[in-house]
């Protein structure tokens, strides 16, 4: 691991539960050095990462700059904004929308109407990895060896094998996800709330995120899910539609993966 990747773990360290560190929390939870805890800090606060105050360390300023600029800037963002706000209307349900970074499904936006169906994961909050809408029609779109290496790297965990028990069958549960076109979940990450779940495609055609129509329950449970599902796949479509017209970059079209 690279100097540069230690000190940015200094920042994984925030959580909702752990606001604030003093140098000696970063020099134990990151197993380095005082002075070297120190020198991390010190490059963070001169960048305005992290803050200091009364002898501890919150994030900076300069989290929130970029927050603002990403919600003004994000390709994904603009690209489904306004339809976004569309799907609220027509169905009176909120609406979420995810994006792939790496092996993770992060939250980007929520529209939440008048419904107020709210999802715990909000906007900056990682998923998880195998449970809820989102993620799944996310992994069902993935390529072959990508999700071969997901399956190998977490077969053991719970929620792996609750799809799984060996390879084939976990690549079997996803394709059927796949063939479909959309998932529906019911309680997977939060016990009161149903997700209806379409990909979202970047100009190569690799999924890109999720578009995830929110329901509370038990009153999803009465709703046309499959109504539900085809509709968010055709909001999903019109999103793709406007990414696949967006700028290509030499990173994405390095990162093309389609499904095998």
């Amino acid at each position: 691991m690279s100097q540069f990747q230690k000190v940015f773990d200094v920042l994984d360290l925030f959580t909702e539960e752990r606001t604030t560190l003093s140098a000696e929390e970063v020099s134990d939870l990151l197993a380095v050095s005082r002075p070297t805890a120190f020198r991390y800090l010190r490059w963070l606060t001169e960048t305005g990462l992290v803050s200091r105050l009364s002898g501890r360390y919150a994030i900076g300023a300069r989290i929130m700059e970029l927050d603002y600029r990403s919600r003004r800037s994000d390709p994904l963002l603009l690209a489904a904004r306004d339809v976004m706000a569309r799907l609220t209307e027509e169905t009176q349900c909120s609406a979420m929308l995810s994006g792939v970074f790496g092996d993770k499904v992060v939250n980007i936006h929520q529209d939440e109407h008048r419904a107020h169906v709210s999802a715990s994961f909000g906007r900056g909050r990682a998923l998880p990895p195998f449970r809820g809408a989102a993620s799944k029609v996310v992994l069902a779109h993935l390529g072959s060896a990508r999700l071969k290496r997901l399956f190998d790297d977490h077969g053991n965990e719970p929620d792996v094998q609750a799809l799984g028990q060996d390879w084939p069958e976990f690549s079997k549960y996803f394709r059927t996800i796949r063939q479909r076109g959309f998932y529906v979940s019911k309680g997977e990450v939060d016990s009161d709330v149903a997700g209806v779940a379409a990909p979202l495609f970047n100009a190569e055609g690799g999924v890109a995120g999720a578009l995830t129509l929110l329901l509370q329950l038990p009153h999803g449970e009465f709703l046309d899910t499959d109504r539900l599902g085809n509709l968010v796949m055709e909001r999903a479509r019109e999103i793709s539609g406007r990414l696949a017209q967006s700028p290509r970059t030499a990173d994405e079209a390095a990162a093309v993966e389609t499904p095998a």
